[in-house]
């Protein structure tokens, strides 16, 4: 097979698609990026990287990989000292550690901060909602909602879990399940007295717990704009609970008022820190849905889907961050081989597809990790106790 142009059109500059553009960017291949929002999105979160580092660094340039500390919540934080504290499980009813993964290296990153660093090199085009495809040909061609197109060879959906592309691809199936779980996701500030406790008696990766409540409760570091001014850091919380009332079923916005009901019996530092939270502090509502991955029509290797959009799951057990590398990971190298003529198109994206599939049983075991935190009675015989953070099918 002889070499082959391509033009990769990639949909989604969340952490997949950044790193797909930059791995295609560093090989030469041609691609665009397009993202549906126009600004930043009002709301953060952290993502920990553990396994797929290496991946990662083949993926970008050698400066914005140098330089990654800069998207963590605290850059003066050390990866190996990071990777020795691990993820950290407690005893809500005690504070005690219940269950402890490690690994060589971590590294805790918060999105916003990361989306803005990687972005770097890149030419992202944003505000460009994605509202139709078609396939013409070898050639398949995005339609934006500004009356503008795009023509390419593939076009991967990296639009995150609730993926226009994958809509397109599948249509009612695409649809995301929604989990019987109370669910609260809000970042909050504390005085610089009681931020600067919190700090130092908190896991610096992730720190959460399960209660014999039956509730899961995470506590989150999510920036240090100033190092030197602890009334500046940014904190939050994960927490959800199995829906009992009508309440919860509903979400009323009453959502602070629930959570101090619920954290009666709990210890410390999750305690003292919600009773310290402003009683004006903003909980949005939410829901915590996932989407296990079926097989696809990919249009002869045309269309497919990376990371969150590919496979969505719940943060129970961490994995989200670390499968939306390794599918970029593999997309990029499908798409080289491609383009050195090495494959057929058709061939490589066929084997691309059935990768993500198998990877998509994280899926059900982020879920079946949330029943488990859930379950304090059974929580030993979890997922997380057994595996810790591996990627499942690793040794």
């Amino acid at each position: 097979m002889s070499e082959k142009p391509l033009h990769v059109i990639v949909v989604g500059a969340g952490l997949a698609g950044l790193v797909i553009a930059h791995g295609l960017n560093k090989r030469n291949i041609s691609y665009s990026l397009y993202d549906r929002e126009s600004t930043p999105r009002d709301r953060s979160w952290g993502i920990t990287l553990s396994w797929a580092l290496p991946l990662l660094e083949q993926l970008l340039p050698a400066d914005l990989f140098s330089e990654i500390k800069v998207c963590q919540p605290d850059p003066t934080l050390d990866s190996k000292d990071a990777g020795k504290a691990g993820i950290l499980i407690r005893d809500g009813s005690t504070g005690l550690p219940k269950a402890q993964a490690t690994f060589p290296v971590i590294r805790r990153v918060n999105i916003q901060k990361t989306k803005k660093h990687l972005a770097q090199g890149l030419d992202v085009q944003y505000g460009k909602k994605l509202l139709d495809i078609s396939v013409e040909g070898d050639m398949v061609i995005a339609y934006f909602d500004d009356g503008s197109k795009e023509t390419g060879n593939v076009i991967i959906g990296a639009d995150g879990g609730n993926s226009q592309v994958r809509k397109w691809l599948l249509g009612d199936a695409a649809a995301q399940e929604v989990l019987p779980y109370a669910f609260m996701n809000f970042a909050f500030s504390l005085p610089a007295d009681k931020a600067k406790w919190a700090d130092s008696v908190m896991n610096p990766n992730v720190d959460v717990a399960t209660h014999p409540k039956n509730m899961y409760l995470g506590l989150f570091l999510l920036d240090k704009p100033d190092i030197n001014k602890p009334e500046t850091w940014i904190f939050y919380f994960l927490v959800t609970w199995n829906i009992e009332t009508k309440e919860d079923e509903e979400n009323t916005p009453n959502r602070l008022e629930r959570l101090r009901a619920h954290m009666d019996g709990w210890a410390d530092p999750y305690k003292s820190i919600v009773e310290w939270l402003a009683d004006d502090v903003v909980i949005k509502p939410d829901q915590l849905r996932i989407w296990q991955p079926t097989p696809w029509d990919n249009k002869e290797g045309k269309v497919t889907l990376a990371g969150d959009a590919a496979h969505s799951m719940t943060f129970h057990r961490g994995q989200g961050g670390n499968l939306a590398i390794k599918d970029a990971f593999e997309f990029v190298q499908k798409i080289t081989a491609i383009s050195k003529g090495e494959v057929s198109q058709s061939d490589a994206l066929e084997e691309y597809d059935k990768g993500v599939v198998l990877r998509g049983e994280e899926v059900a075991i982020s879920k079946a990790q949330a029943a488990a935190f859930h379950d304090y009675v059974n929580f030993d015989n979890s997922p997380f106790v057994k595996m810790g953070i591996k990627p499942a099918g690793s040794t």
